[in-house]
């Protein structure tokens, strides 16, 4: 009896915790469809097509059946969602298969047409190539698209230019960590299926017929302001960050003010702010125009479209998209003479955005995007925004000051909380004096530069942008000064090690459980928040980190060994970083080949052939990887080529007193369609593969009854 007691006690505060919050029922529907699409992407293997499929099937029709009782409805539209995000996604990632590279090749000679340029700093630059042809390579080998890497000697190439070059082409990038970001999915789901870099003598076969508006814009603020400020200039404007160089990309990072690089919703929601006030203003001076047309309606139309003509500009990145669909909301509440609901609009951001491509669940993009304004909705719900609006209702000129502070302040604090876990899952670094950072830099970008670049972007096709785009460089000057004044600030960064996926899980959960809900319930979910960032320190470090053009190890005595070179200077920097590391002595690598030793166990990385002609030789190795095309007899117990390097992805090593443990990335993560292992997929072709085994049947089947 006392436990049918306390059973039923607890269904009954279950029943009335949801009847009080029936209202927000509706705002995990976009959860359930997302956590579809994550429930897709970390399984270890690739599902059977007919699973989801029927899975599907199946919660819609017990969607069918429950369509007259709402309650019931409601709930079966979690399961309908949830299998709806899981069948949408192996769908698209099965009509999304084309061609790639599986193995490393000589130099080829290819063509292609340039669909987009990246330039950076150091002068080098990025093709994307569509339409290829490979040499000899037959056409159903030969990849859709292909990222090629011109040297800074090159020829400069445009938009839209037929270009023939030799390069050598190599796999797409595998995930090197267990919990590392993928950057071979990234490329399988913009069916790229190969990476290159080209000789300098690129050609130009048939030149594009026409710049680009991009294209147009950087060029002209590239020639009125100086690179330190004109690669900003061009990420607030047409989206491009790799312009900007690397040590000021590094202030920002630092400082905690990146997100002024990424066209989201801060430049989004000035920009219609900017135009809705301004043709409003202009139309409410005409008496003819004022008196006869609502002129707010017009205002709301011109602002979307100025939005959307900037979302396309910008290249329509993840928060930007997220940014346009909550104003197109907002003002069509207006043209519709009603009230827009934030959290309802953001739900509908994402729903959108995950439906039509599912793989920037994973995106810190995404992510961070989302985490921010979902807490800054829910935040000025619960209250924020009240004691906000009562500074500013205040008289005199400090208490607008203030409010103007405190909002700032307000916003960088809560939003800073809300994307610290993914900041630390994505970048492992967390930046300490964001709100020190956010305070000058908001309040310039918002009040100088937007508006001064938005006036240049007007004024370009007349030829008057060069004044406007001088103001602005000098704001953006001082933004880069401030950034860098806080990034040099001591402890500016605190570096994590690796956050395993249960950690990202808590993130997520007890956010949206904090945030979503009202009443007191709703703070159940900040421990489970705050605990993800607890979660990287109980991952255990590996001693060894093998991947195919670098390897580190970290021994008892703090010391790190890396390869030569800029390749070595650059994993140094990674494996710090990747690992919470902020120091430690540095032991290069003789000849092409380490030796590690720890517990007993000898462990040889080569990395060019003569290291690995010798590391052959030595018997003592316990293990021996082989990063160079090298193929002999080796002495060492065991040996990994270059090619299981390639497949594997990384390999993580643990030299325990209690053995050798040897675990490949690829094996972690499982073979999926994006990996190098798992077989080239087509729908067609899982099709066929479906069908045959079935003909064979029924044929067996004929014969046996003959």
């Amino acid at each position: 009896m006392f436990l049918k007691d306390c059973f039923d006690r607890a269904v009954c505060r279950l029943n009335g915790f949801f009847l009080s919050q029936q209202d927000r029922l509706g705002l995990w529907l976009p959860v359930a469809f997302g956590a579809g699409i994550g429930f897709y992407f970390a399984l270890p293997f690739e599902p059977p097509v007919a699973v989801p499929a029927c899975f599907f099937i199946a919660s819609c029709f017990l969607l069918f059946d429950c369509r007259k009782n709402k309650a019931l409805f409601l709930i079966a539209l979690y399961p309908a969602l949830f299998a709806g995000g899981f069948f949408l996604t192996q769908t698209r990632s099965f009509v999304l298969s084309a061609p790639s590279i599986k193995l490393r090749t000589g130099m080829k000679p290819l063509n292609g047409t340039v669909s987009d340029v990246v330039s950076f700093s150091d002068g080098h630059s990025r093709l994307v190539l569509d339409k290829v042809a490979i040499g000899s390579m037959a056409g159903w080998q030969t990849p859709d698209r292909i990222w090629l890497s011109l040297p800074a000697e090159a020829t400069a190439v445009r938009r839209g230019d037929v270009i023939s070059a030799v390069a050598r082409l190599s796999v797409p990038p595998q995930a090197v960590t267990p919990s590392g970001y993928d950057f071979g999915r990234a490329l399988y789901f913009k069916k790229t299926g190969a990476i290159g870099r080209a000789m300098p003598d690129v050609k130009i076969v048939k030149p594009a017929a026409r710049s680009t508006a991009r294209d147009a814009i950087d060029a002209k603020i590239g020639a009125v302001l100086p690179p330190e400020t004109a690669g900003v200039a061009t990420a607030l404007v047409t989206g491009g960050t790799k312009n900007v160089p690397f040590d000021i990309v590094e202030n920002y990072r630092d400082a905690g003010i990146a997100h002024i690089l990424s066209v989201s919703g801060l430049h989004m929601s000035l920009l219609a702010g900017m135009v809705f006030a301004v043709v409003r203003t202009l139309l409410a001076l005409i008496p003819a125009v004022a008196l006869r047309f609502n002129t707010k309606k017009i205002a709301a139309v011109a602002a979307l479209a100025a939005c959307f003509c900037y979302l396309q500009i910008s290249g329509a990145s993840v928060p930007a998209q997220r940014a346009f669909i909550m104003l197109a909301f907002v003002l069509g509440a207006v043209l519709c003479d009603r009230r827009a609901l934030s959290v309802v609009s953001l739900g509908w951001a994402a729903f959108f955005i995950l439906l039509f491509c599912p793989e920037t669940l994973f995106t810190a993009g995404f992510q961070m995007s989302f985490a921010a304004v979902v807490a800054l909705v829910c935040a000025y719900e619960s209250g924020a925004g009240r004691y906000v609006r009562w500074l500013a209702k205040k008289e005199g000129f400090a208490f607008y000051l203030l409010s103007c502070v405190g909002a700032i302040v307000l916003t960088t604090l809560i939003a800073s909380v809300a994307t610290a876990p993914f900041t630390v899952y994505n970048f492992r670094r967390l930046p300490v004096y964001s709100l020190a950072g956010n305070l000058l830099s908001s309040t310039v970008t918002g009040v100088w530069v937007m508006p001064s670049l938005a006036a240049a972007t007007v004024m370009m096709p007349v030829g008057l942008e060069k004044p406007f785009l001088i103001l602005a460089g000098y704001g953006i000057s001082l933004i880069n000064r401030a950034a860098a004044w806080t990034a040099s600030l001591p402890d500016a960064v605190v570096l994590f090690p690796p956050m395993p996926l249960c950690g990202l899980l808590c993130a997520t959960f007890g956010g949206l459980w904090l945030c979503l809900w009202r009443g007191r319930a709703r703070w159940w979910g900040l421990p489970v928040f705050l605990f993800s960032l607890v979660t990287p320190y109980f991952t255990p470090m590996p001693d060894m980190y093998v991947a195919e053009l670098n390897a580190a190890f970290r021994g008892d005595d703090g010391k790190l060994v890396f390869r030569e070179g800029a390749a070595g200077e650059m994993l140094k920097k990674r494996w710090m970083e990747d690992n919470g590391q902020t120091g430690g002595e540095t032991v290069l690598c003789p000849y092409g080949l380490c030796v590690y030793e720890k517990n007993g166990y000898k462990i040889g990385y080569a990395h060019t052939k003569i290291g690995a002609y010798d590391g052959c030789e030595r018997a003592d190795l316990d293990v021996l990887f082989v990063a160079a095309g090298f193929y002999d007899k080796c002495r060492p117990k065991q040996v990994f080529f270059r090619s299981e390097l390639t497949k594997a992805g990384a390999y993580v090593v643990y030299a325990t007193p209690k053995g050798l443990k040897i675990d490949s990335v690829a094996d972690i993560k499982g073979y999926r369609p994006w990996t190098v292992a798992y077989p080239m997929i087509t729908l067609s072709g899982e099709i066929r593969n479906m069908t045959i085994p079935l003909k064979y049947a029924i044929k067996a089947k004929t014969v046996d009854a003959d």
